[in-house]
C-alpha cells in the first residue's frame, strides 16, 4: 500500500498539462501490467476511461468500469485496479486542495455532480482538447470547463424533489435514447400536459430535451465510436442520428473531437 503523489499513477503518462492553477490534466496510457496491490493519491481527481476498462476495488464495494466510465477519487481514498484490460487510456482531472478552497467546492459536493451524468464526460473532453492545444487561451479555459461541473448539483437536487412524472419521464429518455420520442409522443405516455414538460424540463434536467436527447446519444457513442468494426454510419444510425453529418456535427459540439479524431486518442 502506497500513495501516488501529484501527477503520478500506475500507467504511463503519455500527456500532461499542467498549467492551469490547481488543475492538471493527464493522459494516461496501460499496455502491460502495473501494480494492482491498495494504494491512494495524494490529490483528489475524476478519471475518464477513453479505451478499455478495469475491475475497481474499494473498501465500500467492487465494480467494473469500461470505456465511457467516469469515477470520482477522493484525496489519500484507497482502492485497487485488477484485470485492467490491455491497452487501456485514461484521463484524469487532477484537482488539488487550494482549487476546491478557491471555488468553494467540497469533494463530496463534486463527487455528487459528476456521479453519471454524460455532461461531465463532455466537459472532461473539453478540458483535455485544451490540454493538446495548450494556446494562450488553454489555462483559462480548462478552469472555466472545471467550473462548469457542480452546475449539474442544483437539477439533481431539484429532481429528488420533483413529481413522479419527472422520474418516469427520466427512465422512458434513457431507455429510449437511440430513438428520437417527440415533445406531444412523451405528454401522451405519460398523461402530462406537453406545456407542462416544456415549463419545468430545464428546472430538473439542466437543458432542453433536444440537448438532453443529444447528451444520451453521443454519451452512447464514445464506446462505438472506438469500435474498430463500426463504421461512422454504423454509429449514427444505432445512436438513432438522421444522417453522419448531423452525427458528426452533434459529437464535435458535445465533446470537442471530431469521431475519427477520438478515434485516434
Amino acid at each position: 500500500m502506497y500513495e501516488l503523489e501529484k501527477e503520478r499513477y500506475l500507467g504511463k503518462t503519455k500527456r500532461s498539462y499542467t498549467g492551469a492553477e490547481g488543475l492538471s490534466v493527464i493522459e494516461t496510457e496501460y499496455h502491460s501490467k502495473v501494480f494492482e496491490g491498495w494504494h491512494s493519491h495524494e490529490n483528489a481527481h475524476i478519471t475518464l476511461f477513453l479505451k478499455g476498462g478495469t475491475l475497481e476495488k474499494r473498501k465500500q464495494a467492487n465494480h467494473s468500469v469500461s470505456t465511457g466510465s467516469i469515477i470520482f477519487y477522493h484525496s489519500d481514498e484507497l482502492h485497487l485496479n485488477s484485470d485492467t484490460q490491455l491497452p487501456s487510456t485514461n484521463i484524469n482531472i487532477e484537482i488539488e486542495a487550494s482549487l476546491f478552497r478557491e471555488f468553494d467546492m467540497t469533494e463530496a459536493m463534486l463527487e455528487k455532480a459528476i456521479t453519471d451524468n454524460a455532461h461531465t464526460k463532455f466537459m472532461i473532453l473539453k478540458m483535455y482538447r485544451e490540454c493538446l492545444q495548450q494556446d494562450i487561451f488553454s489555462a483559462d479555459n480548462i478552469r472555466m470547463l472545471f467550473a462548469q461541473l457542480p452546475g449539474t448539483l442544483d437539477h439533481r437536487e431539484q429532481f429528488l424533489k420533483a413529481p413522479p412524472w419527472v422520474k418516469r419521464l427520466y427512465e422512458l429518455l434513457n431507455d429510449s435514447w437511440d430513438e428520437n420520442p417527440g415533445l406531444k409522443q412523451l405528454a401522451g405516455i405519460l398523461t402530462v400536459n406537453p406545456i407542462t414538460i416544456s415549463k419545468h424540463f430545464p428546472r430538473y434536467f439542466g437543458c432542453t430535451l433536444g440537448e438532453y436527447m443529444r447528451r444520451l446519444k453521443i454519451n452512447r457513442s464514445l464506446a462505438l465510436v472506438q469500435n474498430p468494426a463500426l463504421s461512422l454510419t454504423d454509429v449514427s444510425m444505432q445512436c438513432g442520428f438522421s444522417d453522419q453529418s448531423h452525427f458528426i456535427r452533434t459529437f464535435k459540439e458535445q465533446t470537442g473531437f471530431l469521431p475519427r479524431q477520438f478515434q485516434k486518442l
